[in-house]
């Protein structure tokens, strides 16, 4: 069976192949257009992920949608028609786009007419977090801004399959609340949460978490959220209204403001507040299921902190390398094909998030000779590890490309720039001087197997960069930090292990940087500067180098260097 997965129209569009079960291609959007979080359909992916596996549309069994389009749009008008008189013209635009965008029509536009299964969008988080686990059984927490109806689900697993077991609907809605909180803070919601996260802990909580506590109510295990202080219902370019000012008693910064001590309070607020019920939901997992492990998926699985605290109730995690709504175009076809064929084999081999575009030497080759203002070399290699180490030891910043890109928002290794996490001042060098961006912002350690575990408090490998956790001796008056540029302020760090079965050529990279420098650790942020989305080809590789302070650039075997 040959499936197409899409996902589309909300935020992260994406494309995938899966074939028998296995993921053979995916990628997103927004690496073609630009375009970061691009949501529109996604004919390039599609054109893409169909070439480069030599199919056609003939080829295709069954196209899988990781919602269901009439149930969503069954919740949207519900919605409106509560406050008609406030609604009535975002009502009409909704109509003419819920028709413009219906995946039929546009797919057929395209050349496909086969079926198309709509699969729960809640649904399709929860089958691409199982499936890409190494789990039998399970518990599953999906947790996101809005599916058709849900925000939340709980889920259990019989025999590989998934049950549901419990949910939370719209409009009461811990992603919604994290995106408010982002927009009221000046950032773009749907893009600025990690923003968010990395701002948090400069900021008191407790100077406005008890005004943001204020918003729930309970049931024994459910949440609700006063809507008094939102207009999720009936607005579509504001999240909020003057009531959420009076709660808070601190007006909305814009974008182009200082952002101040106030600013950091709410930011730290939000996050204490979301893990406080973040973790009311684990547990209900842990008791509905009884099960020792959980997979979290869902955009707000993005959510490294938060993750890292639910080994209080469950001994092993797993949170996939997409759990937003590109993943979701996968999800959807494993779901379907598990229904279809009962087989439930498949969970090993889909966890490679190495999914998307590469290219060969002479790709790069014909990018180099037609660039001017660089040299380059092509090494064995050998001499390639050797001489990269060499660079990110003596202080120099690496942009490292190589192999198939990672599919997601995390850059695992194949689209990264690199750096030594024990220089002091790089953090300070990577935000303002090569990304451009604020100063508040964390790096990555991406560290050996064994490694994390020296100098981390780490449960479990984190494949996937979707953790935070505590540097070892955090507890002391003054802790031991050996790698300041990837160590944030509250003494942790996104840690992300490697292994060389997953990336063979970036843990050689790190394993000849420990022989180097004694520590398998090296400091990994996404390949590309301020607003853009990550390095894809050769050519926006070499143009983004050019265009910055970035030291060298690697690709594939070569080196390459400015003139001068």
């Amino acid at each position: 069976m040959i499936q197409l997965g899409l996902a589309a129209f909300f935020h992260d569009a994406a494309a995938c192949i899966v074939s028998d079960g296995k993921v053979l291609s995916a990628v997103e959007e927004e690496r073609f257009t630009e375009i970061k979080h691009d949501y529109s359909f996604p004919v390039n992916s599609i054109k893409w992920v169909m070439e480069v596996n030599n199919l056609t549309f003939e080829d295709i069994d069954e196209v899988c949608w990781y919602e269901k389009p009439e149930v969503k749009k069954h919740r949207v008008l519900k919605t409106f028609n509560k406050r008609w008189w406030k609604t009535w013209k975002i009502k009409r635009r909704f109509k003419k786009e819920f028709a413009e965008n219906d995946p039929k029509k546009l797919l057929s536009e395209l050349g496909y007419n086969g079926p198309i299964k709509y699969i729960d969008h809640h649904l399709s988080h929860a089958a691409f977090g199982y499936y890409t686990s190494k789990f039998d059984e399970a518990a599953i927490l999906t947790v996101d801004g809005v599916g058709e109806w849900e925000t939340v689900t709980i889920s259990t697993t019989h025999n590989g399959k998934i049950f549901k077991r419990f949910s939370i609907d719209f409009p009461h809605s811990l992603g919604m609340l994290y995106s408010t909180i982002t927009s009221y803070l000046g950032f773009k919601p749907n893009e600025g949460e990690y923003k968010v996260m990395g701002l948090a802990p400069y900021g008191n909580a407790e100077k406005y978490a008890p005004q943001l506590r204020k918003i729930f109510k309970r049931t024994t295990n459910k949440f609700f959220i006063l809507q008094k202080y939102f207009t999720w219902e009936y607005s579509d370019k504001v999240m909020f209204n003057k009531n959420l000012f009076k709660l808070l008693g601190i007006l909305p910064r814009f974008p182009e403001e200082e952002v101040t001590q106030d600013h950091k309070d709410l930011a730290a607020a939000l996050q204490v507040v979301y893990e406080e019920e973040f973790l009311r939901l684990v547990r209900v997992a842990s008791k509905l299921t009884q099960s020792k492990n959980l997979v979290l998926s869902g955009g707000c699985a993005y959510n490294g902190v938060a993750n890292s605290k639910a080994y209080r109730y469950f001994r092993k995690i797993h949170v996939p390398f997409a759990p937003s709504d590109a993943g979701s175009a996968i999800g959807a076809c494993l779901q379907s094909y598990v229904a279809a064929t009962g087989d439930t084999r498949r969970r090993i081999v889909n966890r490679n998030p190495f999914l998307g575009p590469k290219y060969s030497d002479d790709d790069v080759l014909g990018v180099l000779n037609n660039t001017k203002g660089i040299k380059y070399v092509k090494v064995s290699p050998a001499n390639l590890y050797k001489s990269t180490a060499q660079f990110i030891h003596s202080g120099k910043i690496v942009a490292w490309f190589q192999g198939e890109m990672e599919f997601g928002a995390r850059a695992l290794g194949n689209r990264s720039i690199l750096a030594t996490p024990r220089d002091p001042e790089m953090r300070t060098k990577l935000n303002y001087v090569i990304k451009k961006r604020e100063g508040f912002r964390p790096f990555a350690p991406s560290t050996l197997r064994g490694e994390d575990k020296k100098y981390f408090e780490v449960k479990e490998d984190i494949p996937f960069m979707n953790q935070v956790v505590k540097i070892k001796g955090h507890k002391k008056k003054q802790p031991p930090v050996y790698f300041p540029s990837a160590t944030h302020v509250d003494n942790t760090a996104r840690v992300h292990t490697v292994t060389r079965g997953q990336n063979p050529k970036y843990y050689k990279l790190i394993e000849e940087l420990k022989r180097i420098s004694g520590f398998g650790i090296v400091l990994n942020t996404s390949f590309n500067l301020k607003d853009q989305t990550i390095t894809m080809t050769p050519k926006q590789a070499v143009d983004r180098f050019i265009n910055s302070d970035i030291d060298q650039l690697i690709i594939n075997n070569f080196i390459i260097s400015k003139n001068g």
